[in-house]
């Protein structure tokens, strides 16, 4: 058989310049995609010996198309089966996995992954967390994926992967015509005439495959007719025509157990002792069939397509027989591997269950769920408890129910959450139709409320129809308790839920699980939230830390961590952020999972908003937003929006925010207010009044608005923000009104911050400007100013002396609004802020306010002195309503005043005459 490299010399020295690149520091991911029997495994095998050469660390592993592959099985492979995951830590297996990679001996290492196409979604999912992580570690991966034979589990990663910037992509194509005449020679052991060469050339494409194939039928003879099997199937029947019958039996048999498999199992397949099987199984080994394994007694097929034709030559019948003999022998033959091969014995029992025996697959198949489970291998576990329901049928209601929620239970973990959905309201009918209460209400518990009406309804109700059961354990009813808080909140009917979460707490104290307090606990935080309870705020956080570092767990860690962040956010204490992001990226990378990640980054765009760090920002709330949107989450949007649109108020908005979401569900009150107000604020500030003032309008009079506790404070800034630049003073007066009692604060969100808005003295100064009263104004923004500046918020700190700056002008104070805003001006500049920069270099060039109106703008400022809409305006004098608009919002930004009523105050001074 052929061991020289022929015709890849191009794609080698790609793979060896990459290989360089990553002993130095430039760590590099290689996909090398090719049809089957292209070389790519060949290819990569020369990569492995030439680093091998170069004393890098070499690590190898292969996937294989086998229906049960050990969870993890390609890190196994690699690294050995010596890595566990303390505490059950998902996110610490993988951290272990990369840390493992490294080899402070070698100048590097290499992994080298053989069909990825085929590898288990746990692995994939390990890998795609190691490959981010890379960062400048000295470590080069190279897979080699078929092209055309994508998994589920590959399909879903591959794209994830390939966006990561240390990914390319090397495709392996058929060799060239000279290349291709030389393998068949070397392979037929002869010298071939040019014709014949071409001729093969032309029927394989080049695939090295199917030329050795064709080379190894020319061997030994004198013949020189081209005889190429024109199919897969006769490749393999050509192999087998010389072999023994023992041989074929042998090897069509095994082929049902995958590409690796036993001879102990494989023998029991064709009832032979395993001694009398050795024979045949040398034979397929100097046939170039079977190939052995590192592992005593287990064999692989040389290629997969030798096995998948071998398999595919089998009928219906002998499958079922063969699966059946597989399943009892490995029961036999390993009966103290229960659970390692647990995943094997449910495969096979499932493919021999069309006799009707279905309750051995079940057995097994839920066996093997639990395994994966408890392996972290969360797809694997949905994978097989999927197994076990499609053959539930004959189970008791009660039972099946019971098995689709330890479904759902690892749908959530693997972060599928419609799929689990589906689980708990086929548990939940099955529960109420057979009157169990205990059931149902664990269905109930299984999903978490997350902001989309529909869902949170469904959650709701099912906690009030497991509530009304008598004599439920006092665990699930604190926890029904405490779900049905969270989701009265997430729905807006905030009525009774400070009650309620209280009562939810004080019989979770009872129960004395440590889970059964947490939960209570995020219902109390949810329903305090706002800013009325602030005293209360750090007391949570610091009773959930409490309960996780007990627990020894870091997801119940991570909410008051959170938390004790948002007490933060409120004192404006950005030092304190700092240190406790540490400790909150601790919980998350240990928690595992999209949703942790999409916390801590989250959290840290809210602090780089916060310090003017505004690229950084935009950059965790992307990935942030890709994480969640891929799960479907619908906290996925707001928070990505939120951060956008406070980063444009700084930096100018991007068309995205000026654009209305789609249409929010009808009363969903977050979605909503998030909507109008989130869309009518960036509108305001980039002049778009008319289109703001149809969406704050849509909302009808804020004394109405029913708005969540952790969207308070949010609300009653942005809110009084749109009615000040609609000169709806008011609404003005009444967002004043309300937000003054939080004076001293900062204005933040709740239960996991996604931006800040600044001292709660520099909307009140704004508003006070708005509404004619400028020394609270002056006081207000100069307080704001220094606390901003106090606290690291650089941007706050700016947009306070501009406002100030302009105040300060209108009330003839030149010099020093100059003074103001020349101070300012250079950090404006060095942020990149540029609607502040312009407005201040405005105040700058100024020293006659009155001379800088044209004449039309002049005469736009008489007329709205007189009380005029813009539409009205317009009217006057025959322009369009926008064109009305713009010449207002000059006004405004050339007097540096912040709403039409100081234009009004300002003509009837004269100074517009002056």
């Amino acid at each position: 058989m052929i061991t020289e490299l022929i015709g890849r010399e191009w794609e080698l020295a790609d793979l060896l310049a990459r290989l360089d690149d990553a002993v130095h520091a430039v760590p590099q991911q290689v996909i090398c995609t090719g049809e089957a029997g292209v070389g790519k495994t060949r290819l990569v095998a020369e990569l492995a010996a030439r680093a091998r050469e170069r004393g890098v660390r070499t690590l190898w592993a292969r996937a294989l198309e086998l229906p049960d592959p050990p969870p993890f099985w390609l890190w196994r492979q690699a690294l050995g089966p010596g890595i566990a995951a303390p505490d059950g830590d998902r996110v610490a297996l993988f951290e272990a996995f990369a840390a493992n990679l490294d080899d402070g001996a070698a100048p590097g290492t290499l992994l080298v992954i053989d069909d990825i196409h085929w590898a288990d979604e746990p692995s994939l999912q390990a890998l795609l967390y190691v490959v981010r992580g890379l960062r400048d570690r000295r470590v080069m991966v190279c897979a080699t994926e078929r092209t055309g034979a994508e998994d589920g589990g590959w399909t879903a990663i591959k794209p994830e992967l390939l966006r990561e910037p240390v990914t390319a992509s090397l495709p392996v194509r058929g060799l060239s015509p000279a290349d291709s005449a030389r393998c068949l020679q070397l392979e037929a052991g002869r010298a071939l005439p040019a014709e014949l060469a071409d001729r093969a050339f032309d029927m394989t494409g080049g695939n090295p495959f199917y030329l050795r194939e064709l080379g190894r039928s020319m061997r030994g003879t004198t013949d020189d007719a081209l005889h190429l099997p024109t199919s897969l199937r006769e490749v393999v029947r050509a192999r087998m025509v010389p072999r023994s019958a023992r041989a074929v039996e042998l090897l069509r048999a095994a082929s049902i157990l995958g590409e690796r498999f036993s001879i102990a199992v494989a023998a029991r397949l064709v009832e032979r002792s395993a001694a009398d099987c050795l024979a045949a199984v040398d034979e397929a080994v100097d046939a170039g069939l079977l190939a052995p394994e590192d592992d005593p007694g287990t064999m692989r097929f040389a290629h997969a397509l030798v096995r998948a034709a071998l398999l595919d030559d089998l009928s219906l019948h002998q499958r079922v027989v063969l699966h059946q003999r597989a399943a009892l022998a490995i029961e036999a033959l390993y009966p103290d591997a229960v659970e390692a091969n647990s995943a094997a014995v449910a495969w096979h029992w499932a493919n021999a269950a069309v006799t009707g025996s279905h309750e051995p697959a079940v057995r097994w198949a839920r066996r093997a769920a639990q395994v994966a489970f408890r392996e972290l291998a969360f797809e694997d576990a949905v994978r097989f408890y999927g197994l076990a329901v499609t053959h539930a049928a004959e189970l008791e209601p009660l039972e099946r129910g019971r098995l689709l929620l330890e479904r759902a239970a690892a749908q959530v973990r693997a972060g599928r959450l419609v799929a689990a959905r589906a689980d708990c309201a086929a548990a939940e009918a099955l529960a109420r139709k057979a009157g169990e209460p205990v059931l149902q209400a664990e269905a109930a518990l299984v999903l978490e409320p997350i902001g989309e009406r529909g869902w949170d309804r469904d959650i709701a109700d099912a906690c009030a129809e497991a509530l009304a059961a008598a004599d439920l354990p006092i665990s699930l009813r604190a926890r029904l308790l405490a779900r049905s808080t969270e989701t009265a909140i997430y729905l807006g009917r905030s009525q009774g839920v400070d009650a309620s979460s209280r009562v939810a707490l004080a019989v979770a104290e009872r129960s004395a699980d440590p889970a059964v307090l947490a939960a209570a606990l995020r219902a109390r935080q949810l329903a305090c939230s706002g800013p009325d309870h602030r005293e209360e705020h750090r007391e949570l956080a610091t009773r959930m830390i409490a309960a996780g570092e007990h627990a020894r767990d870091p997801a119940m860690e991570m909410w008051g961590r959170l938390w004790r962040i948002d007490a933060s956010w409120e004192q404006g204490d950005l030092g304190a952020i700092t240190r406790e992001l540490s400790c909150l990226s601790w919980c998350t990378e240990h928690t595992g999972g999209p949703m942790a990640r999409w916390h801590r980054l989250v959290a840290e765009a809210a602090l780089a908003q916060a310090r003017g760090e505004f690229d950084d920002a935009l950059d965790r709330a992307r990935r942030a937003h890709e994480l969640a949107s891929a799960l479907g989450h619908p906290a996925a949007f707001g928070a990505y929006r939120s951060l956008l649109v406070v980063v444009g108020h700084h930096r100018g908005h991007p068309p995205e925010a000026l654009t209305v979401p789609r249409a929010p569900v009808r009363g969903e009150v977050r979605n909503l207010l998030f909507a109008a107000l989130g869309t009518a604020f960036p509108m305001v500030d980039s002049g778009m009044t008319a289109a703001a003032e149809s969406l704050y309008r849509g909302l009808g009079r804020p004394g109405t608005w029913v708005v969540p506790p952790y969207f308070a404070l949010d609300v009653l800034a942005i809110g009084g923000a749109v009615a000040a630049g609609l000169g709806i003073v008011d609404d003005v007066a009444y967002f004043r009104g309300r937000l003054s009692r939080y004076r001293n604060g900062h204005v933040t969100g709740g239960g996991g911050n996604a931006h800040y808005l600044g001292p709660v003295e520099l909307w009140l100064g704004k508003f006070a400007a708005a509404l004619d009263d400028p020394d609270a104004a002056e006081k207000d923004l100069r307080a704001a100013a220094r606390t901003a500046r106090t606290i690291g918020a650089p941007g706050f700190a700016v947009e306070a002396d501009c406002e100030l700056a302009e105040l300060l002008l209108a009330r003839g104070a030149t010099a020093e609004a100059v003074a103001v805003a020349e101070g300012a001006l250079p950090v404006a500049e060095s942020f990149g802020m540029t609607p502040w920069i312009e407005r201040l270099r405005m105040v700058v060039v100024r020293e006659n306010s009155g001379t800088t109106l044209t004449p039309r703008e002049r005469e736009v400022a008489r007329l709205v002195a007189r009380g005029l809409t813009n539409r009205e305006i317009a009217a006057a004098l025959v322009l369009s309503e926008r064109t009305a608009q713009n010449h207002v919002q000059h006004i405004l930004t050339k007097l540096g005043f912040t709403s039409r009523s100081r234009i009004a105050a300002w003509v009837g001074s004269g100074r517009i005459d002056q």
